[in-house]
């Protein structure tokens, strides 16, 4: 069996770039207007299928369900972010396609900004492949670039 090697491409968005356009292809709700502990299943579902070997360590822990949680709650301990900031990418037959999770760094502003990133982002597995995961990004993107950051930087 033939192994495939994947690289991480950091993404990055500087001002004074215009806004991003996001795609009409996905409805973007935020997470918490879906109730529940639905991001911790749907991320883990995510992880789990992920080549990404912090992914991999997470969904290899004794209960992965906790270790996704945990990590999931430190984002609180990092950076600052707003809940509604956090979003579902859903199709038209209102299925959720992905998740986007982005943050700010706190301590790195520049001219009175702040720097943002995107936490996390993925993709379910049965809708890899079909560019989903640029539209979500590029929500993400759009969702930092409206609060008004200097530059987002991602490379998850």
């Amino acid at each position: 069996m033939s192994q495939q090697t994947y690289f991480k491409v950091p993404f990055v968005w500087e001002e004074p770039k215009p806004l991003i356009e996001v795609s009409g292809r996905l409805a973007f709700k935020p997470v918490k207007a879906m109730g529940g502990n639905l991001l911790i299943s749907v991320v883990t579902r995510v992880m789990a299928s992920s080549m990404d070997a912090s992914h991999q360590r997470k969904i290899s822990a004794s209960s992965p369900y906790q270790e996704v949680e945990k990590y999931l709650n430190s984002a609180k301990d990092d950076f600052w972010y707003q809940d509604d900031w956090w979003q579902f990418g859903i199709n038209q037959n209102g299925d959720i396609v992905g998740f986007v999770l982005p943050v700010i760094f706190t301590g790195c502003a520049k001219e009175d900004k702040e720097e943002g990133t995107i936490y996390d982002i993925g993709v379910l597995p049965e809708y890899r492949g079909q560019g989903f995961a640029y539209d979500i990004l590029s929500q993400g993107t759009r969702t930092l670039q409206e609060v008004g950051v200097w530059r987002v930087f991602c490379d998850t």
